[in-house]
């Protein structure tokens, strides 16, 4: 019932913190383009499959971000946790304007008000601080999964 009544208020409808483009991220900067390649295009498609919106919508994004990735993260270091948080930011902020872009093109009624740019900016924010600590996990369950490996 609390949870209802939050998720009335559209400022929590809206917030989200993006796993995906952190999960992009650190296949890009740990396993590789490769793995971040095909990673987003599998998200974008399992994301297209089981909603109910425009098909290859969630692909078309998750590639166009992957490839800003590719090309934004050239001069910044993804293994430092300050080109974490900013490349996971822009992506992240990036993301959901091309996701308003994209739904204004196909010619679906929305609204865009300040308070959805301040929602934007925020879960950019957002994303982009817990980014380095999500990493931190992520590598330290891949070392343990591969000494789990080794052993065996």
């Amino acid at each position: 019932m609390i949870k209802g009544n939050l998720l009335d208020h559209a400022i929590l409808k809206s917030f989200d913190i993006d796993l995906v483009i952190i999960l992009i991220i650190f296949l890009i900067a740990f396993a590789g383009e490769n793995s971040g390649g095909i990673f987003a295009f599998g998200q974008g498609l399992i994301m297209d499959i089981f909603s109910g919106g425009v098909l290859g919508l969630f692909t078309l994004i998750y590639m166009v971000i992957f490839i800003g990735i590719k090309f934004a993260s050239r001069p910044i270091d993804l293994t430092s946790t300050g080109g974490q948080i900013v490349i996971v930011s822009i992506a992240v902020l990036f993301k959901e304007f091309l996701m308003v872009a994209l739904l204004y093109l196909f010619s679906l009624e929305i609204s865009f008000s300040i308070t959805d740019l301040a929602v934007f900016i925020i879960s950019a924010i957002c994303s982009g601080l817990i980014a380095p600590l999500l990493f931190h996990l992520l590598h330290y369950f891949s070392d343990r999964f591969v000494e789990m490996e080794r052993e065996v």
